[in-house]
Parts: structure tokens; sequence; C-alpha cells
């Protein structure tokens, strides 16, 4: 009893003073650094952003198998484990021992016959337990806390950066599958064409340039559709890898672009919340404080590290007795270490957390000037795409009505082979070049949701392993 008194004790004298430096963030970018570019409201979660069935089943399904997120999984079980060890140390431990000693003494020794003492012993103590005057020890589990909780947020954007992963991918796929049927009627076209030529070369209304010029097209057609298939195919391989499941298992829906269906762009606002949106700045933030602890400990080493160690047990020499009240004993033994001289050791280490302090800062103030950067750059090409695909729809139209008439005329003879194959290349660019406006578009659309976090309220940190999760200011 008297033990646990004493480790209550000290646990209360302990952690009196911390020499950490003082929590303060750099001052941010005002609303004039950048666009008004952040929606105030609440962004959708991502089964809201992106509610095609399929892609919410690979997106689920990702969320358990997806190798990446294992791997962070496993630093954060790490970080607990480490946040585990630094708590227990502000604890007193508490050991048991029991003794029990047989000496035989020679009888010249002893001044007579020899003999045989025998001595019990059992004791309960305090082993070496550091009292925390100087906050070193709270700063070491302050540093142990900040980084856990920095890998929470690494696990949040690990995962926004998933899901948008997986709906790029499976958008790409969705284009490429879109581009693939466009070369496939482009050959079947070019290949009519290229038979109306030999026809018209055997009733001489065309030349063997003619033909050739055909069948050139031909070629560079079914080359193309060759190619397309094999990006289709990787297209597969890199979903099944996010996914994390094998190629043969991936079914998906044969749809195109338009069809793969995302919620409107975030309405413009102020930059305001996107600090606590964005997991990345929080891990950041995180990662500053801890590397500040680490300077408090280091200090910390410059002053006395006092430590106390205390038994209280019992002691007889007849087994007998060793459990009566007279027989107990008790010690206390306080021990101090004060560096001297350290040939710089400690300076170097208050040095070392110092510039591990300023690196931090400066990741920090990089990863807020790259959030708002993505931001700015993601809606410029949202709208720059909208625009661009209103114009090549346009032109699209214009080049097929255009195809359509050289069609005819060549059909009648009024028009050459190589007026149709331009056509036709005309009309394949404008088709491929509104396919790509319209993905790049989408993908821009992934981005700005990405990009201001969206999501992160849906994506809660997986449950500690065991033992206790560790919490803010535990």
């Amino acid at each position: 009893m008297r033990a646990l008194t004493l480790a209550s004790i000290l646990v209360l004298l302990t952690g009196c003073i911390s020499m950490a430096p003082k929590r303060e963030l750099p001052q941010l970018p005002g609303p004039d650094a950048w666009p008004q570019i952040v929606s105030p409201a609440p962004l959708p979660g991502w089964t809201e952003f992106f509610p095609d069935p399929a892609l919410q089943e690979l997106i689920r399904t990702a969320r358990t198998n997806n190798r990446n997120l294992r791997q962070i999984v496993a630093a954060m079980e790490q970080a607990q484990a480490q946040w585990g060890i630094t708590r227990a140390s502000r604890v007193p431990h508490i050991s048991l021992s029991a003794d029990s000693e047989t000496t035989r003494t020679p009888a010249d020794i002893r001044g007579g016959a020899h003999g045989v003492d025998r001595a019990w012993s059992i004791a309960a103590g305090i082993v070496s337990f550091e009292l925390d005057f100087f906050g070193r020890v709270r700063s070491l589990h302050e540093a142990a806390l900040e980084e856990y909780l920095a890998t929470e947020e690494a696990y949040r954007a690990a995962h926004i950066a998933l899901i948008a992963n997986i709906a790029r991918t499976y958008l790409t796929l969705a284009g490429d599958r879109e581009e693939l049927a466009i070369a496939t009627d482009t050959l079947a076209s070019r290949e009519a064409t290229w038979q109306l030529t030999q026809s018209q070369v055997e009733h001489g209304l065309a030349t063997e340039q003619d033909l050739l010029l055909a069948e050139e097209s031909v070629t560079t057609a079914q080359a193309e559709v060759a190619r397309l298939k094999a990006q289709v195919a990787h297209d597969h391989n890199a979903l099944a890898v996010l996914v994390g499941v094998p190629v043969r298992e991936l079914h998906l829906p044969a749809q195109r672009i338009e069809e793969v269906r995302i919620a409107p762009q975030p309405a413009p606002g102020l930059p305001s919340n996107l600090l606590a949106r964005r997991p990345d700045i929080l891990e950041a933030e995180h990662r500053l404080w801890a590397s500040g602890a680490r300077i408090g400990a280091a200090r910390a080493a410059f002053f006395p590290k006092i430590s106390l160690t205390s038994t209280l047990g019992l002691a007889s020499t007849e087994l007998t007795s060793l459990w009566s009240l007279p027989q107990r004993t008790w010690s206390v033994i306080p021990q101090m270490s004060l560096p001297i001289f350290d040939a710089g050791t400690t300076a170097a280490g208050v040095a070392a957390a110092e510039a591990e302090r300023r690196l931090r800062l400066a990741q920090y103030e990089e990863t807020i000037q790259k959030a708002f950067r993505e931001v700015a750059d993601a809606l410029a090409t949202v709208h720059s795409t909208h625009a661009q695909s209103q114009a090549q729809s346009r032109r699209v139209a214009a080049t097929a009505r255009l195809r359509e008439l050289v069609g005819f005329r060549a059909e009648a003879g009024l028009e050459s082979a190589f007026a149709v194959h331009d056509a036709e290349r005309t009309l394949l660019a404008a088709r491929q070049d509104l396919l790509a406006v319209r993905l790049a578009h989408k993908l821009a659309m992934i981005d700005l949701y990405a990009a201001l976090g969206g999501g992160w309220e849906e994506v809660s940190a997986p449950p500690c392993t065991e033992g206790q999760k560790p919490q803010p200011g535990s």
C-alpha cells in the first residue's frame, strides 16, 4: 500500500516544467494571395460525389484490400506502440521480487564448527523511476503522441488519394474504351472506303495512288486499334492493383465517359476551411508539434536527471517468521546525474532538434502552399475544359457533316480518295479531341474534390489493435 501511495505522489510531483517551445503556427496566406476557391459549405461525401454504383463498389473493395493502406495501418500501429512506451514511462513501475539464500561458512572463519545460514526475503519496489521535474519524459510522450496523430492524418490523406486514383483510373478506362470504339468505327469506315476505291480503280475512276492511300489509312487504323486494346488492358491492370484484386475479378460495365456520373463542382468561396479539410496539412502540423516536443526533451538534458529506487518488503532468517510485521524492511535510494562534460553532445542534441523543427516548419508552409495551388490549378482546369468541351462539340458536328458531304461526292466520282481520306482524318481527330477534353474535365473535377479534402469526414482511422487509442492531450 505504501508503495502504491508513493507511486501516486511521484506522479503528481513530475511533469511540472516543460522546456518545449511555445506552439505557434506561421502566418497563413490571406484571401488576396489566392483566388476565392474553396466552398464554405460542407463538401459531399465520396459516396455522393461518385454516385456510380460500379465505381462505389471498387472503392469499397479497395478500402479493404489496398496494400498501400495496409502499410500505413502498420505504421499507425507502430506509432501507437511507441506512444504506449512513452506513456508507461511517466508512471512508476512496481516490481515484486522474492529471494532465498543459503550460505555455508567454514569452521575456521566462524571460529568454531562450520555453519549454514539461511535468509528469505520478499519485497515490492520502484526501480529507477525518473522524477520528471524538467519535462524530459513528458516532452518525449508528447512527441510520440503527435507522431501517432500524424499517422492518423497520413491514413486519411492516403485514403482520399486512393479514392481519387481509383476514380481517375476508372474514368481513364472508360475514355480508352470509348476511344477504342471510335477507332474501331474509323477502321470500318476506312475499309469501306478502300473497297470503294478498289471498285473505282477497276472502272478507271481512281488511280493506283488513290488505292495505296486508302490502304495506308486502313493499316494506320488497324495499328491504332491494336494500341488502344493494349491501353485498355493496362488500365485494367492499374485498376486491379489499386483495388487489390486480380484482374479477372474485375467486372466492369462498358460505359462511356458521359455515363460515369460525378456530382457538380463545389461552389467558390473563401479558403478558411481548407486547412481543416486537408489531412496532409494536419499531418504536417502534428509533425511540427512533435519536433517542438523533442526540443523540450533535448533542452531538459542540460538539467539534473533525478531518479528514485525504493523497496518495501520482509526479510528473515526463518521462513516461519518471514510474514511477521517486525521483519519488514524498506529502502529509498534517490539518484541524481548532471552532465559536466560531454564534449558537446547535449548541445548538439538541442541543435539537431531545433534544426528538425525548422525543417518541419518549412514542410508545413510548403504543404499549405501546395494545397492552395492544387485547388487553384484544378479549378482553372475545370473552367477551361468546360469551355473547350463546348467548342469541341461544335467542331465534331461540323467535321462530321463535312465527311458526309465528301462521301456523297466521292460516290458520285466528284471527289478523289485523297479528299475522303483527309475528311476522315479530320473527323477522327475532332472526335478524339472531344473525348480527351471531356475526360480532362471530369479528371479535373476529381482533382478539385481531392484538393479540397473531399470525403475526409467519411474516413475514420482504423481501430487500434490493442490497448487504449491515443487521444490529443492524453
